[in-house]
């Protein structure tokens, strides 16, 4: 399934899997694709309603089983509709931070290279078209700042429709309370509307643009780092994408001063290459070495205490629990 997993990432930017870590079931794999989950027969069906539920990596205890959930997420894309004066440096700012920068506006003049260099793709056209334009993905973050708000409602009508990480418009409180009535009107819900953030951008008192601006990158880096996910190794996608196998290792569960986290990974081929890394040291050298024995998937716990002969000597102390995965085994 992994193929599968580095594919849909490729292709959403998003992915949410779930693997069971005891049991029979030990290593048996499900990820959502398209709002549905995929799955292996029957066996994930009593789970699926409460790992929907689940929007971060780790470890649930549930009906006698332990499962390891994990959301992947990797090259976030910042969308900016609107290319007003707040939107030159919040694109800026965006393409410091590491997204992938996308401006739309229908004003030819406003939407030019001098004054937005650094974005990705400048998109000239109506609001209205902006289903057409801009394809669907779920590692998206949308920042909606047109001139009024026939153009935010617009906008917003289409962008409730699709998956997103973040949206955030821009205006005064009269401004999105008008257009969430008109929202509402139309049959969004509530709910629906109260994953919107708005006023956008955290409340640091921003008047010039480019402090408003910051406002509005700092509180798309606050939601995005609000939950824990699992690293997407480029290394590791790549060689399992050119079909590669071999042993998967995941950490799963820590205690203590560990180097890496749950969700670290790293792939070892039966010729011994390695890609990716679960923390060096101790527990990587002894993880490496027991890859081979593996016949298909596993989970082995290693002890970081230095209080005796049974352990890995280490001084930080605490434990790291690893699953092995023998890649195309389940």
């Amino acid at each position: 399934m992994y193929q599968e997993i580095y594919q849909t990432l490729e292709e959403t930017g998003k992915v949410k899997t779930a693997v069971m870590l005891s049991g029979e079931m030990t290593g048996k794999r499900c990820m959502k694709k398209d709002g549905q989950w995929i799955t292996d027969g029957d066996v994930w069906t009593p789970y699926l309603e409460q790992l929907d539920e689940i929007e971060e990596t780790k470890v649930i205890q549930t009906g006698g089983v332990r499962i390891l959930t994990e959301v992947f997420q990797k090259s976030p894309r910042l969308i900016i509709l609107g290319a007003g004066h707040v939107s030159c440096p919040t694109a800026k700012i965006g393409k410091i931070l590491g997204f992938h920068v996308t401006v739309m506006d229908d004003r030819e003049e406003f939407l030019t290279r001098e004054r937005f260099p650094d974005a990705d793709l400048l998109i000239q056209g109506s609001f209205e078209e902006l289903s057409e334009r801009i394809p669907v993905y779920e590692n998206a973050y949308y920042v909606v700042v047109t001139r009024g708000h026939k153009g935010d409602s617009v906008c917003a009508r289409q962008i409730l429709k699709r998956p997103y990480a973040y949206f955030g418009m821009i205006g005064s409180r009269t401004k999105v309370k008008l257009t969430r009535e008109r929202l509402l009107e139309e049959g969004f819900t509530e709910e629906q509307l109260d994953t919107i953030h708005a006023p956008i951008g955290l409340p640091i008192g921003g008047q010039l643009p480019e402090e408003i601006a910051v406002s509005i990158m700092a509180e798309i880096v606050q939601e995005k780092n609000r939950r824990q996910t699992s690293f997407a190794d480029e290394k590791i996608a790549k060689e399992i994408l050119g079909g590669r196998s071999g042993v998967m290792i995941t950490i799963t569960e820590k205690q203590g001063s560990s180097p890496r986290g749950t969700g670290s990974r790293m792939l070892v081929e039966e010729n011994g290459c390695v890609y990716g890394s679960i923390g060096g040291g101790s527990v990587e050298y002894e993880a490496i070495r027991h890859a081979a024995s593996v016949k298909c998937a596993e989970v082995q716990k290693y002890n970081l205490s230095v209080s005796d002969n049974r352990n890995l000597g280490m001084i930080c102390g605490g434990t790291v629990e690893v699953l092995f995965e023998r890649t195309g085994c389940l």
